[in-house]
């Protein structure tokens, strides 16, 4: 079997990426200030994650050697783009202890508080979801928890396919997980967070499984838009009325909507939408998005405070420092947030996702 990329899921993935930049986006601005702007798109990344490496790795990983390809190459498809930022927020905590010491400014983290030496070695050696606190880049704890999910998964599909094991996976975490005092999705909740992902990841497998045996049944091939469309729906309205005790079925929700939307082409209106040339494109360039906003949102942020003198106040709750934007300036900020974001993301993607390392990964047979 050859690797595919199914259009419409690229779609998905680029708009889960926007939701995610929007949380951290952080100013009064109705383009990110909404439900939508939710971190369980992450979780989506997780399902999703499962249910592409399970049709492409399926039938390919069954002795040692296949394991250390597959686990290379996931390593070197990840690894660059998050060594790259890693630098960068190393080079800030820098910066913000420069200007402490000769300029008695504070950032609303004092350098190298939580961004110690020991965040430094747990995101070096990419295992920093175990942490409780976020460092560095923030939205980098999902790329650890992923590789170790990548790593879970080989080594179980070495021994089986079977849906048996995907299942006894889910119900482990689903009872561990649904018995605990911290919700699904907790971010930074050390390896609570790393369940979580192997949870999602795993229900993005077994529907992919249910897709192998029902992509061919004439009902699937003529209700898949429809299914597509309720399911979206479904996701939308759950990211709205879905209390914390039962955000355990995102990926439920999640998996059922990536079912019926992974083989639309643009012979319906959802289909159009889902395979858009542009929005394709930004799921294509999503990892860079996750990846980068975070830090183009505080270069944007910094100029507008030390370099064009806009006014800032204290946050109550939080005790940071904040940018005073009306509601203008704040959607300004947010558009050439996302502007920029998307067009260095571009760069990143050809740069430094595409890297030799990578490429010549890639072209190793598995």
């Amino acid at each position: 079997m050859t690797n595919k990329k199914f259009s419409s899921l690229e779609t998905f993935r680029g708009f889960a990426a926007l939701m995610i930049a929007a949380i951290h986006f952080d100013v009064n601005s109705p383009i990110v200030d909404h439900n939508l702007a939710h971190g369980h798109f992450v979780h989506f990344f997780f399902t999703l994650s499962g249910f592409v490496i399970f049709y492409n790795y399926n039938d390919k990983l069954y002795n040692l050697d296949l394991f250390k390809v597959f686990v290379i190459k996931r390593f070197l498809r990840l690894y660059p783009l998050h060594l790259f930022f890693l630098i960068i927020f190393l080079f800030i905590e820098i910066f913000k202890y420069y200007i402490k010491i000769y300029y008695d400014l504070d950032a609303n983290n004092q350098a190298f508080s939580k961004n110690d030496l020991s965040a430094l070695i747990y995101n070096v050696f990419l295992i920093h979801t175990f942490l409780t606190e976020y460092t560095f880049n923030t939205p980098s704890w999902s790329i650890s928890a992923e590789f170790l999910t990548y790593i879970l998964f080989a080594l179980i599909l070495m021994k089986s396919s079977k849906m048996i094991y995907s299942i006894l996976i889910l119900l482990i975490i689903f009872f561990i997980r649904v018995n605990d005092d911290i919700y699904f999705g907790a971010s930074h909740s050390g390896y609570k967070s790393l369940l979580d992902c192997i949870y999602g990841f795993y229900f993005g497998v077994i529907f992919c499984k249910i897709y192998f045996k029902v992509r061919k049944l004439p009902f699937y091939q003529k209700n898949k838009s429809l299914f597509s469309i309720i399911f979206v729906i479904i996701s939308i309205i759950s990211f709205n009325f879905l209390s914390k005790e039962l955000q355990i079925l995102f990926p439920l929700i999640f998996g059922l909507t990536i079912l019926f939307s992974c083989e639309l082409d643009n012979g319906t209106l959802i289909g159009k939408i889902l395979t858009f040339k542009f929005f394709v494109y930004l799921g294509k360039i999503s990892y860079s998005i996750y990846m980068s906003h975070l830090f183009i949102f505080w270069l944007l942020t910094q100029i507008l405070r030390f370099f064009l003198g806009f006014h800032t106040y204290i946050e109550e709750d939080t005790n940071f420092v904040k940018l005073d934007l009306s509601l203008t300036e704040a959607n300004l900020l947010v558009i050439s947030s996302y502007t920029l974001t998307i067009v260095f993301s571009a760069i990143l993607y050809k740069y430094i996702e595409n890297n030799k390392f990578y490429l010549r990964s890639k072209s190793k047979k598995i």
